[in-house]
């Protein structure tokens, strides 16, 4: 057999191995249930993302083997409040974790666009567990870079984005960080979060001699930001 059909064969066999199941009835607890109540909003935490369904799933797997088991479901409301409550079995205490996700909003309006950076749940029974997420709107950086070419040796230049999260709020990203050589372009159009406040900190290493500089910015959602950097200023 050759190899490439090898990897097929166990591709294969290890999504199989991958069992989902229905524990909805969890969901109609009446004792010892489990509740998460948040919101879900976008804007640095200033506009509900409305009618938006979100799912809590135990993940007991590794490497595309075990279980996922869906526990219960809910849909935002006009503020952008959820409620979920259900019942954790007793082999969900034991191992796996409990985690929330929701259907992928539209990518070309939204930065990250998942739960990516909700915390999981932790695994106890007759609890309350609060969690507000926002989720980052999608903007542009056109992103002159000047006097790269005089980047030689252990000189650097990095660009490092941050998206400073609203307070009580987890977010789906936090930034990005670009480091920069000789061999780039001086131009680049650069995705960054829109309707929020955007920290840059740029950083230099000239002659094994670091420096720090910092800006932010704030750019409407959509919207393009024209931003100079100069390796020698």
């Amino acid at each position: 057999m050759k190899k490439s059909l090898i990897i097929l064969v166990i591709i294969a066999f290890a999504f199989q191995s991958c069992e989902k199941e229905d524990d909805l009835i969890s969901q109609n607890c009446e004792a010892d249930c489990t509740e998460i109540v948040g919101k879900l909003m976008t804007d640095d935490g200033t506009t509900p993302i409305t009618n938006q369904k979100i799912t809590v799933v135990w993940d007991n797997t590794s490497l595309g083997f075990g279980t996922v088991r869906t526990k219960a479901t809910a849909r935002t409301d006009s503020n952008g409040d959820f409620s979920i409550s259900f019942f954790m079995r007793d082999d969900e205490l034991e191992s796996g974790i409990h985690r929330m996700r929701f259907d992928r909003l539209n990518e070309n309006e939204f930065l990250r666009s998942d739960l990516n950076g909700m915390p999981s749940i932790p695994s106890v029974r007759d609890t309350l567990v609060v969690r507000n997420h926002n989720i980052v709107k999608k903007a542009f950086v056109n992103l002159t870079l000047l006097n790269l070419d005089d980047i030689q040796g252990s000189d650097r230049l990095w660009t490092n984005f941050e998206y400073p999260r609203p307070s009580g709020f987890s977010q789906s990203i936090d930034g990005n960080i670009r480091g920069w050589t000789n061999e780039f372009d001086s131009n680049q159009l650069l995705e960054t979060a829109g309707n929020q406040p955007v920290v840059i900190e740029i950083v230099r290493k000239i002659n094994d001699i670091t420096t720090r500089e910092n800006d932010t910015l704030f750019i409407d959602a959509g919207k393009t930001l024209d931003y100079i950097v100069d390796f020698n200023n």
